[in-house]
């Protein structure tokens, strides 16, 4: 009997989820800037926020430093789980982004712009 029975399509099979398309516009579009405070609850929804797509730059400037040292750690090692990385801009600042985030170059023209330090 199985084996005259049309296999049934998989409704997910024909999806396009090419994700070098900009479904969301250009990443530079959706960076949340933060000055960092110690605060577990908003680093979780900033975290959410670098899973869904959104680009950080975190600034820890206002921070001593075992917290400015816990939060960067925190979100290295979050940028690295979710195939990303961290760039440094300045001796307190980041971008933290997922791999698809750097894809279509508006992250590196966003930080090429930024003004440079002395």
């Amino acid at each position: 009997m199985g084996l005259f029975f049309k296999k049934k399509k998989d409704p997910y099979e024909d999806m396009d989820l090419d994700l070098n398309e900009n479904n969301f516009g250009k990443a530079s579009d959706r960076i949340i800037m933060e000055r960092m405070t110690y605060d577990d609850t908003h680093a979780k929804e900033l975290l959410d926020s670098l899973k869904n797509g959104s680009p950080l730059v975190l600034n820890f400037d206002g921070m001593n430093l075992q917290q400015a040292d816990k939060y960067m750690a925190f979100f290295q090692g979050a940028a690295a789980a979710l195939d990303g990385r961290a760039v440094r801009i300045n001796e307190s600042t980041f971008l933290y982004a997922r791999k698809e985030e750097f894809l279509d170059g508006s992250l590196k023209e966003f930080v090429d712009g930024l003004p440079k330090e002395n």
